[in-house]
């Protein structure tokens, strides 16, 4: 029996990545950080899924959701990482198995948006939305818009820069985990 299939090694593994992703989301108090580093936290999350199983990757999305909930003070970091990149890692390569290709980005897209916009309602009716637009006003009530269709490109850059991501840590950062640990390469 591997070192990884212990079950102090998915444990311990599981901590670890449940503790840098919530330390990581405290970060977020940076203003420019409120979307980036939600993004990496959940990054941090796949690589429980990568490395032992989806269930466990869940698991730590699951604690690691709580923890960011209860001691992250920023609001808007916090619910788009519970509604959005904490989990989508994780459902990524899955959705991607749908065929046709057409629908699978279909799928993504519609599962963004729905996180999205019900993240940014909760955000709306928790901030004063003018602050939220803040710096939008040359686009008047088309603001909203130009917002969400910004959004939408930046996921479709998100969503492929993951790929590059997950290769890189399959081929340089795995290998050296499981050389470390005693696993298999």
């Amino acid at each position: 029996m591997s070192v990884r299939s212990g079950k102090s090694f998915k444990i311990a593994y599981c901590g670890i990545m449940t503790a840098l992703s919530t330390v990581t989301m405290l970060l977020a108090l940076i203003p420019s950080m409120t979307y980036v580093l939600p993004a990496f936290s959940g990054i941090c999350i796949w690589t429980v899924s990568d490395q032992i199983s989806r269930k466990w990757g869940l698991l730590s999305y699951a604690a690691s959701a709580l923890l960011c909930f209860m001691i992250v003070p920023e609001i808007e970091a916090d619910l788009y990482y519970i509604f959005f990149f904490g989990y989508y890692p994780l459902i990524k390569e899955p959705t991607e198995k749908i065929k046709p290709k057409l629908l699978s980005y279909a799928i993504k897209f519609l599962i963004f948006n729905a996180a999205v916009v019900t993240a940014f309602k909760i955000v709306s009716h928790i901030l004063n939305l003018e602050q939220i637009l803040e710096g939008l006003e040359m686009f008047g009530e088309m603001a909203v818009y130009v917002l969400w269709g910004a959004a939408n490109i930046a996921f479709l850059l998100y969503d492929l820069c993951l790929n590059y991501l997950f290769y890189g840590f399959r081929k340089w950062i795995k290998p050296k985990i499981n050389k470390k640990i005693g696993g298999k390469v």
